[in-house]
Formats: C-alpha cells, sequence, structure tokens
C-alpha cells in the first residue's frame, strides 16, 4: 500500500510522528509525503507525478483549506485527519459565538469532501457525526497513541529526592485549565516539599504568571516552552504528571498528548474524569481521576505525596496500557485496518 502524506506536514507533531513512524516500521506499506507552506506554492505537477500510483492521500492535522485543493486533482480517496474541530475550539471553547457560521462551514466542507476522516476518540467521532451530518460509517477511529522511540518507561531513571515534583506540560487554554493547577498550588502553598513545573505557554499565560506574583507563589516554576526531544527529559524528572482540568465539552471528549506520553513514560497520571479518558484509561488502576476542582487537585496530591506504592503501581499499569495497545506499531495496525 503507498500512501501520500500532503499539506502542511510537521513532522514533529505528536499525531503525524506516531503516525509515519508506525507506519514506516511496516514492509507492506510506503509512505510519501508532499509539503506545501501555503496554497499559492502548491505545484500540481509535482503533486501528480506523486499521487499517480498511490493508494490513498492523507491529509494531516489541522489542514482543513486543503481538502479543497487537493480533491480538485485527485480522484484518489483522501483521508482527512483533522484532530480538532474549528467550530468546537473557536466557537464553545474559546466563546467566539460570532463565528460560529464560518467556523462552521470551516468544519462542514472539507470534512464533507474527504472520503474517509478520521478522529482521536469515540466520542469525538459521535460528535463529528451528529454535528456535521456525517455517517459514523465514514468516520474512523484512531486513538493518539506514543512513538515509544521517544517516550518509553524503560528510559525512565528515578529522580525522586526531598522534594515532590509535580510536572505538567501544554497550552495555556481553556481546554488545559491551567488556572485549577494554579489554585491547588495556592491551596498547597504552605507545603514545603511539594513542588509544581509548569512546561509551556499560550493565550492565559500572562494572566498565570500575573496570579502566580499576586500569591506570591514559591512553589510553582514556569518552565516556558520545551523541544520536542528534550520533553521526555523533563517527564521523567517528575512524580505525579497532571493532565487537562478545563471546563469546556472539547476537554470531555479528547484524551490529550500528555496523557499518552505521561502514560507512557510510566508515571502517575492525574487529570479530569471525563468519559474520554475512560475510552483507553481505568480511574485508581492506570490514571487516578478527580473533578476539575482545585480543592480535590490539591488533596490528591497531597495524598499520593504520602504513597509511592500506589504512584509505583498506576504508573507501571499506564505503561502497559501503552506497551499492548498504544505504540506507534499498534496506531499504524489500527489506520490501515480502518481504512482497507
Amino acid at each position: 500500500m503507498k500512501i501520500l502524506f500532503v499539506g502542511k506536514i510537521n513532522l514533529d507533531y505528536n499525531r503525524v510522528r506516531v503516525l509515519i513512524n508506525g507506519l514506516k516500521k511496516r514492509e507492506d506499506v510506503e509512505v510519501r509525503s508532499y509539503e506545501f507552506k501555503k496554497r499559492s506554492s502548491f505545484d500540481k505537477a509535482h503533486f501528480l507525478e506523486l499521487e499517480k500510483d498511490v493508494d490513498y492521500i492523507y491529509v494531516p492535522p489541522f489542514r482543513h483549506q486543503d481538502i479543497k485543493l487537493i480533491k480538485k486533482y485527485t480522484s484518489k480517496p483522501i483521508i482527512f485527519d483533522p484532530l480538532i474541530s474549528k467550530f468546537m475550539t473557536k466557537v464553545i471553547d474559546y466563546g467566539h459565538f460570532w463565528k460560529a457560521p464560518i467556523k462552521y462551514w470551516l468544519d462542514f466542507i472539507p470534512f464533507h469532501r474527504a472520503d474517509i476522516l478520521l478522529t482521536d476518540t469515540l466520542l469525538h467521532k459521535k460528535y463529528f457525526s451528529k454535528t456535521f451530518f456525517i455517517s459514523e460509517d465514514k468516520i474512523k477511529v484512531l486513538p493518539i497513541g506514543v512513538d515509544t522511540t521517544d517516550f518509553n518507561h524503560k528510559k525512565v531513571l528515578k529522580f525522586r529526592d526531598n522534594v515532590f515534583k509535580v510536572g505538567f506540560y501544554g497550552s495555556f487554554i481553556p481546554l488545559q485549565g491551567v488556572d485549577v493547577i494554579i489554585d491547588s498550588a495556592i491551596l498547597l502553598k504552605d507545603v514545603k516539599d511539594i513542588k509544581f513545573e509548569l512546561i509551556g505557554d499560550g493565550v492565559f499565560y500572562e494572566k498565570i504568571k500575573s496570579k502566580i506574583a499576586k500569591h506570591k507563589l514559591t512553589n510553582v516554576l514556569l518552565k516556558g516552552w520545551v523541544k520536542y526531544e528534550e520533553l521526555n527529559i523533563e517527564i521523567a524528572k517528575y512524580d505525579i504528571c497532571l493532565g487537562i482540568f478545563g471546563k469546556s465539552f472539547k476537554t470531555d471528549i479528547v484524551i490529550p498528548n500528555k496523557v499518552w506520553h505521561y502514560a507512557a513514560m510510566g508515571k502517575c497520571i492525574i487529570t479530569k474524569d471525563t468519559p474520554g479518558i475512560k475510552e483507553v484509561f481505568t480511574d485508581n488502576k492506570n490514571i487516578v481521576l478527580i473533578p476539575n476542582t482545585a480543592k480535590a487537585l490539591a488533596e490528591t496530591i497531597f495524598y499520593l505525596k504520602s504513597d509511592f506504592d500506589k504512584i509505583d503501581s498506576v504508573g507501571v499499569k499506564a505503561a502497559e496500557v501503552i506497551q499492548t495497545k498504544y505504540t506507534e506499531e499498534h496506531i499504524a495496525d489500527i489506520f490501515i485496518n480502518a481504512i482497507k
């Protein structure tokens, strides 16, 4: 089988990295790619040369606007992997309701023009189907999974010392619920041996930074962005890793990249109790699920600090989930079986 990846392809983006690396490990699949930065630089002749004998064309996440252009020049089945709904993100998540009509059509049109639509969870599939009037048969669930050459529990060294480290990485957007994390740090500010480290930035970064300064929090360190290849080193240092705690609908139906990475590295994860997360993980077995409140998070962190046996047990079982079902090889298998 020959698959052509087309569009503004960020090979470092987790979804694409996992899928391509998994496919490249199969002897029955050839992966090709054609990247163009903008539609005006699209080389029709070069594209036609690449696509003439492929079986499928894959359009990577966030490239909604590329579907129309690619569809114009090929009759090959197009697999679109949007990962997000622009309508859900901007209108529901951010509350930009005045953008509703345009954002809806920016999803609706490419979703219908694609031959196969991918989603990361079953709940996301149901949302796409119901909201955009798409047959569920057309939508295939492909979990995010993990590239275990980068994130692997076997590479983790124990870094435990006298400080109990609680780690998070992500963008400071509504989905993440970073404000809940900071509020829990406020509740725990007098517990001297608990420290929070937050990697990333985003629209709420300055607001979070101001809140830390206002409450004179010495137990929170904002580290800014860290290179992808250094993320595993940072995660390895944490005793507990934090997922997402947002209040939006999107929070309830996705499993973010960070949770996959934490699990692959055998870390005990605390995250919001959602139906989406339960499609893969089980509370108090391979993850710790809580209400998305600062009080619940602070209490859970404080409790786990005195129970390293549970921390280790949950982490080991989280890694087992990845190793048995969600490595890059597993994701490639699911992908091939879904599109055949």
